[in-house]
């Protein structure tokens, strides 16, 4: 049974936003009403999922009474609630190719030529820089279920089946 069988709307905390819970929301299909206005990453880490997901008119750029007024109107617009639902889950069973924020193999690919960047940076003597990672061409189609397939997590067997993706 999904998340969103026993909770319609999550309130987020702040100043220090759901990180892994927030995650688990998002993936259950229940949307987040976060605060927006917080000063470092731990306060805005549900801002940027909302953002990527398409549900910004969720975050609360205004402050508390702006958090307050969202959490209102989706608490009382049960046709609001069904869109912004709907649309959340469709972001977590879209398929090829995968939703930008539920695609961990394309995830997987940036971060390693992030990684790769650094280390070239490292063996030619570089100082420590900021690094703009640009998606290859690879990266930038996605991730399609012919490529899980093929290319199973350790301790799993290929399979033909769609079920195991």
């Amino acid at each position: 049974m999904r998340s969103q069988d026993f909770c319609n709307v999550m309130l987020d905390s702040h100043p220090y936003n759901g990180h892994t819970t927030a995650q688990d929301s998002l993936y259950g299909g229940v949307p987040i009403v976060t605060r927006s206005d917080g000063d470092d990453m731990s306060s805005r880490v549900t801002t940027s999922a909302n953002i990527v997901l398409g549900l910004e008119e969720l975050n609360a750029y205004g402050g508390p009474n702006q958090y307050e007024e969202i959490a209102i109107d989706v608490g009382n617009n049960p046709d609001k609630l069904k869109r912004i639902r709907d649309k959340l889950i469709g972001t977590a069973l879209q398929r090829n190719p995968m939703h930008p924020y539920w695609d961990v193999a394309r995830y997987v690919k940036n971060f390693q030529s992030g990684l790769q960047e650094s280390w070239d940076r490292y063996l030619k003597g570089l100082q420590p820089d900021h690094i703009t990672v640009v998606e290859t061409e690879e990266a930038t189609r996605g991730t399609y279920d012919e490529e899980l397939l093929a290319n199973p997590p350790e301790g799993k067997s290929k399979s033909s089946s769609n079920d195991e993706l």
